[in-house]
Parts: structure tokens; C-alpha cells; sequence
């Protein structure tokens, strides 16, 4: 019995050798020493760089330790602590001397309280180079609900501006211990050109970055905020001197 395609047969067969002779011949001339998961194994390396963390980075006082999330190591303690020691100079300058004024329809944003009467409350814990800046508080939490006295308390225990304002608060206008972007004199921590700058920044780091993803209370926040074990407890003190306020 003869087959009937044997000539077609052939001919694939032949076409099918033709283009495996071509593929090795290519490959062992072109790619001897490229491996086919060469460019993955970049993309893998580049993303576990250290230097591609996340741009936004706060801090405290303290040294953070491997387990916090969004916290730089730094490698000078004393130098770190420096940025965070009162500024004998704080009162020199003092960007709102005068109070914002600004318009209050008489609506209750927050605890009970207008937007007059909550900036007047946290004024009354803003002070030196904070002072009067109770209303941009007061005005992020009508735009955003967002707890004020949560925000001026993490602001009170990073800057010292209770009493007296830190160097980092009154240099760079970092009012949250907030690390990365333009460096405040050469170091780790970030400088803002005004104080409402970094106002501004502040709350939308606290509000982009843990309020919205359900992290709205010291402890919810304390483990990627900060690297103290007191941060917390620190924070809820200042929390329930502003409501006493």
C-alpha cells in the first residue's frame, strides 16, 4: 500500500528541519550568553532595591528599628536628635503673629464645635512658631472629617510647639517629623519652603496615608508612624489636653 501524501510529507519535514537549523544557528550565534529571565531578574532586583522605598517617610525622635514600614534608619543618633531640640531663635519670626481671618457659617464640624470655636480650641495648644494656625486644623477636618485633635497632638509631640518649637519646626517648617523629598540642611528629614507648605503636607500624609486606610487612632498608627513603644500613649495625652482644652 502506498501513501497517499508521502510527497507532501516530505516536503514539511524538510521545511521543519530547515527552520530548527536556522533557530539554532541563530541563537547560538546571537544568544550564547543571554539567559531568557535575564530581564525579569532586573525587574526584580530593581524593586528590591532600598532606594525605591516609598518617597514618603516619617519619623520620630528615636531610632527606628527593621519592623517599621515607613520609617529611614538613621545612622547618627545625636545627630538625628539635634533637629528635634527647642530653637532658642523660634520666637524671631512667627508667621502668623496675626490670626487668618476667614468666614464661619455657624455649622458644627466637629465635636460640638463651629469652625470658630474649634480653631479657638486649638489654638489654645498651638503656640511659637504654630501659633494662630489652629484654623488650617480646624479646616481640613470640615473638608475631610478628619479627627483635628489627632493631628495637632502627633504635631505637639513632634515639634514641642506645647511650649517651645523644635529646630526641625522652625527651619524647614516640618511641623510632622516627616522624612524624604527636599532634605532640611543636609539631612534626612524634609524641608518645606513655608509653614503652609508644610501644613499642607502634613495632613495630606495623615490623611492619604492612614486615615483613609482606616488607621485613625494612635495605636492604629503607631507601628508605621513611629519606631517609640510610647509613641501612642504620648500622642492620646496631648489628644486629651486639646479637648480640655
Amino acid at each position: 500500500m502506498t501513501f497517499k501524501y508521502k510527497k507532501e510529507l516530505i516536503i514539511v519535514s524538510i521545511a521543519v528541519f530547515v527552520c530548527l537549523s536556522i533557530f539554532v544557528i541563530i541563537k547560538t550565534s546571537f544568544f550564547r550568553d543571554t539567559k531568557v529571565n535575564e530581564p525579569i531578574k532586573k525587574v526584580m532586583e530593581y524593586y528590591n532595591e532600598s532606594d525605591n522605598e516609598p518617597k514618603y517617610k516619617v519619623a520620630t525622635i528615636k531610632t527606628p528599628t527593621s519592623s517599621t514600614k515607613l520609617i529611614t534608619t538613621v545612622s547618627n543618633i545625636k545627630d538625628d536628635e539635634e533637629y528635634f531640640e527647642p530653637d532658642p531663635n523660634y520666637n524671631a519670626t512667627i508667621p502668623y503673629e496675626i490670626a487668618p481671618t476667614f468666614e464661619d457659617d455657624g455649622s458644627i464640624i466637629y465635636d460640638g464645635l463651629t469652625l470658630t470655636e474649634l480653631t479657638d480650641k486649638l489654638n489654645r495648644s498651638l503656640n511659637g512658631y504654630l501659633s494662630n494656625t489652629g484654623y488650617f486644623f480646624a479646616r481640613y477636618t470640615a473638608l475631610t472629617g478628619m479627627d483635628p485633635y489627632l493631628s495637632v497632638a502627633i504635631v505637639l509631640l513632634e515639634t514641642g510647639c506645647k511650649w517651645t518649637c523644635s529646630y526641625l519646626t522652625t527651619a524647614c517648617n516640618n511641623i510632622g517629623g516627616l522624612k524624604g523629598g527636599v532634605s532640611c540642611n543636609g539631612g534626612a528629614y524634609s524641608k518645606y519652603e513655608t509653614l503652609d507648605d508644610g501644613i499642607s503636607g502634613y495632613l495630606g500624609i495623615i490623611y492619604n496615608n492612614y486615615y483613609l486606610k482606616g488607621m485613625t487612632t494612635p495605636e492604629t498608627m503607631a507601628s508605621t508612624y513611629a519606631a517609640s513603644p510610647t509613641w501612642a500613649m504620648k500622642v492620646n495625652s496631648y489628644i486629651e489636653e486639646i479637648k480640655n482644652s
